[in-house]
């Protein structure tokens, strides 16, 4: 990234504008809490390892009872809290979603990824439904010729369709979020979205 930042566009202001399908924008809220509930459960598991490796894991309490001078303990128990509301956020927003009736076949295709994603990192791909839904997604793209579907904003169009873009590593969703904060001078969402890319790349390596 050693070019020169666009400077934002005119267009800018109404890609600002939320999905008009609720259950759409509340989908793509759901895989922004997903992925960053997976770096700090993987943030939070490399801090635990850090204590194992030092023989120095300890209950909550004791934690606590050791002060201020303990920062690599008080530091798992940030990345243990962190990893909780994560993933409360993300189950809260799974049942807003199944509460929310689709407005567009976009909303429809963005609840049936999200399933196929959650399932992804849950349970046994070749247990049913997802040979079913992943199906279903199959014929509303082939039926409603998705590459003409208003993309939400911020998003690549083209091939990278709402549905494919669910199913993408969450390593390749936090670098495309960090490269659109990038794009759009936004710098704190850049370093968020960027620390969270090295957090799920590092998993890889």
């Amino acid at each position: 990234m050693t070019a020169e930042r666009p400077e934002p566009s005119a267009d800018h202001a109404a890609e600002d504008q939320p999905p008009a399908d609720p259950a759409l924008a509340l989908s793509l809220a759901w895989i922004e809490a997903h992925v960053a509930g997976l770096a700090s459960c993987i943030r939070q598991q490399q801090a635990e390892y850090a204590l194992l490796e030092r023989g120095a894991l300890l209950s909550i309490g004791e934690v606590i009872g050791r002060g201020e001078g303990a920062d690599a303990d008080r530091d798992y128990l940030d990345f243990c809290k962190e990893e909780q509301d994560d993933a409360e956020k993300a189950d809260a927003l799974l049942a807003e979603i199944a509460a929310t009736p689709a407005q567009s076949f976009a909303g429809v295709i963005a609840k049936l990824a999200i399933v196929v994603r959650e399932a992804n990192d849950n349970t046994d791909l070749c247990e049913f439904p997802l040979p079913q839904i992943r199906s279903a997604l199959a014929d509303l793209r082939r039926l409603i010729h998705e590459a003409i579907i208003d993309q939400p904003a911020g998003w690549p169009a083209g091939d990278q369709s709402i549905g494919s873009m669910f199913e993408q590593p969450a390593s390749s969703f936090a670098a495309w979020r960090a490269f659109s904060a990038w794009s759009q001078g936004d710098d704190d969402a850049y370093r968020a979205w960027t620390n969270t890319f090295k957090t799920l790349q590092g998993t890889s390596q």
